[in-house]
């Protein structure tokens, strides 16, 4: 029974020599040699003895695991003395060219990324991972020196190993599943367990161990009579067991509520098809009517992702049958083909790319993978810059100050961001620190920038903003803002409006307010606010153009009255005022305290925005003022008579 043992597994140390030895990096080792040595002369200078072999080893990781060639190994070789500034990126485009210089310049925005918040952030932070570079080969020399962190993850100090751990489970396996690497993506599952939760990891893999015999008995077993029939009808199969992964066991014993010992499916039979030829479906379902001819299968546990593969490009026939002693078996049908994919991921697309198949763009992630495959027939290390650009084109990835990580449109600008944060930052933003520079309102923002907006309480949106941002939403922010200011007197003359009708007897309903609206010529209704707001529209109007017959017809205009004219009225006996009685319930109002009115003087009515009608004396020393600013916010008011 074979199983997955990469977290027990010991990796010998690679020579320069076996790694010179690959296919992909024949013709290039002389320059191989030369890159070697200048890092090798540098990690001694620097006291690193184990930072060769990690070069080495990282290097026919992403060899062998992911498919890349000679231009990926000079990065990996070359960017410490990048880094060190032992060559300058004109000496690395000379002597190695320049898709050297890009990756290594790719490699180094991924490692200056601050991940310390990607516990809150992990899709954004994914997605900037994917984006930042345009090189798709960055993405993969990252994940190949990810893995090597993991196989080596004791030899660093414990907080280091923390980090590693943490970053892994929440950035770098999702990644490497949503890029079809299985193999790489199981391996790190198992080492990331393995370390955060040490004594569930042990505690299954002992039991894996002990019931180890009597797996391999039983799958001889079970394995016999398929074998056969297979042979019967001339298929040339590889069959072979498989046992779930140390995590994939924990997960169903969480899922399904149950102990080591019930979870039924510990392992899988592989079916692999020894040939690829344009009808591989069709046999791969022949190979499942002979099974289950042989075992009874659980039609609810059929998956056919031969018919519709997962947008990882997997392809397989998966079904669930009895076998002997009532135990549930997975088995698994393939063509070799499906299964390179299925262990290789897309690496393996490469190699069996066919015409006239084409995998559906289910996300981002397939769109990474349907790039590659239209590389197949090409060099991977080619640059392909201009095609994953045009995969991401509406995507950038933005930091604030505090580590959080923003998701926008490409071609934002610093306005819109701000109002991306709220609106209330956006109406008072004044500019932006932008990777410590300061930036003015209009600056189009780039994957990975650190923005810091600056505001100040005195700034309020104008019209040349329509002009500066680029979101539909943040449109419709400015032009609600600017439609706002344009009637910020609005709410006081609604509350104007709404007691002069309280004080009249009249509801404060649309069908009133319209008549208001068609008697003062105005646009709308908050038009009509305004304009009492502003002080622009009679005040003592209002009863006449609410008992208008004629909604439509225009008053003559009437020469605003003054103060003195309006407090003398109220003194002669006219009809148009507040009554100030204590018992009064419906009508809000106070005493002023700067005159304190006493029953029996002459007063007036001034409404307050806040705090309802206030009564002064005409006497009081600041009636002048509220005249003058404020004459239509005054109500003629007078003491109720005494009752004899």
């Amino acid at each position: 029974m074979m199983r997955n043992t990469s977290t027990t597994e010991e990796y010998p140390e690679v020579t320069l020599e076996q790694l010179l030895g690959y296919e992909e990096l024949q013709g290039e080792r002389t320059t191989l040699r030369k890159a070697f040595a200048v890092m090798l002369n540098q990690s001694e200078r620097d006291q690193e003895p184990g930072y060769a072999g990690m070069v080495l080893e990282t290097s026919q990781i992403i060899l062998e695991e992911m498919g890349l060639g000679r231009e990926s190994v000079k990065c990996v070789m070359l960017k410490n003395v990048v880094d060190k500034g032992v060559l300058t990126p004109e000496q690395i485009e000379a002597d190695y060219g320049k898709q050297v210089l890009a990756l290594i310049g790719g490699i180094h925005k991924l490692e200056r990324i601050d991940t310390s918040k990607y516990d809150t952030n992990k899709e954004n932070f994914i997605g900037l991972m994917v984006t930042l570079s345009d090189d798709i080969r960055v993405l993969l020399i990252r994940l190949g020196m990810r893995l090597y962190d993991m196989r080596h993850l004791s030899d660093y100090p414990e907080e280091k190993q923390k980090l590693i751990a943490g970053e892994t489970q929440a950035l770098f396996i999702p990644i490497a599943h949503r890029l079809g690497l299985y193999k790489i993506k199981n391996e790190l599952e198992e080492r990331v367990m393995r370390f955060l939760d040490p004594q569930t990891y042990a505690l299954i893999d002992q039991k894996l161990r002990e019931t180890q015999a009597d797996r391999d008995h039983y799958t001889d077993d079970f394995i016999k009579p398929i074998r056969e029939r297979l042979s019967e009808h001339g298929f040339d199969c590889e069959l072979k067991s498989r046992v779930k992964s140390i995590p994939s066991i924990r997960r169903k014993m969480i899922t399904q509520k149950v102990d080591f010992e019930k979870v039924y499916d510990l392992f899988a039979i592989r079916i692999i098809l020894n040939r690829n030829v344009e009808n591989d479906a069709a046999d791969c379902w022949k190979i499942y009517s002979l099974v289950t001819d042989i075992y009874t299968p659980n039609p609810r546990r059929l998956r056919d992702w031969i018919s519709f593969p997962k947008p990882t490009g997997y392809e397989s026939l998966h079904t669930t049958v009895i076998g002997h002693d009532g135990r549930w078996v997975e088995v698994q049908i393939r063509t070799r083909r499906m299964d390179e994919i299925a262990e290789k991921g897309f690496a393996a697309h490469w190699k069996y790319k066919s015409g006239g198949k084409t995998e559906a763009k289910a996300d981002l992630y397939a769109g990474i993978r349907e790039l590659l495959e239209k590389t197949a027939n090409r060099s991977l290390e080619r640059s392909v810059s201009r095609e994953k650009k045009e995969l991401y084109t509406d995507e950038i990835f933005i930091f604030t100050p505090k580590g959080d990580l923003k998701k926008l449109k490409s071609g934002y600008t610093i306005l819109d961001f701000a109002f991306e944060i709220h609106s209330e930052v956006g109406s008072t933003c004044t500019g932006a620190i932008v990777n410590g520079k300061m930036v003015p309102l209009k600056h189009i923002l780039e994957n990975g920038d650190t923005v810091k907006i600056i505001t100040s309480k005195s700034q309020k949106p104008n019209p040349g903003w329509l002009d500066i941002v680029k979101s539909p939403r943040n449109l419709a922010r400015i032009k609600h803002a600017l439609k706002m200011e344009a009637y910020k007197e609005s709410e006081v003359g609604k509350e104007i409006i709404k007691n002069k009708m309280t004080q009249l007897g009249f509801e404060f309903v649309d069908v009133q307010i319209n008549k208001l609206v068609a008697y003062f010529g105005c646009e709308s209704i908050l038009d009509l606010y305004q304009r009492f707001g502003e002080g622009k529209a009679d005040l003592s109007k209002i009863k006449k153009a609410l008992l208008a017959p004629d909604p439509g017809a225009l008053p003559v205009p009437v020469k605003e009255e003054t103060f003195p004219e309006r407090i003398s009225g109220v003194m002669a006996g006219k009809e148009d005022y507040v009554i100030i009685d204590p018992q009064i319930k419906s009508l809000h109002y106070e005493f002023a305290k700067c005159c304190k009115p006493v029953p029996g003087g002459p007063i007036f009515a001034f409404v307050s925005i806040l705090q309802g009608i206030k009564i002064h004396r005409t006497t009081c020393p600041n009636a002048r003022q509220m005249v003058t600013h404020y004459p239509y916010r005054i109500l003629e008011a007078r003491w109720k008579p005494p009752t004899s």
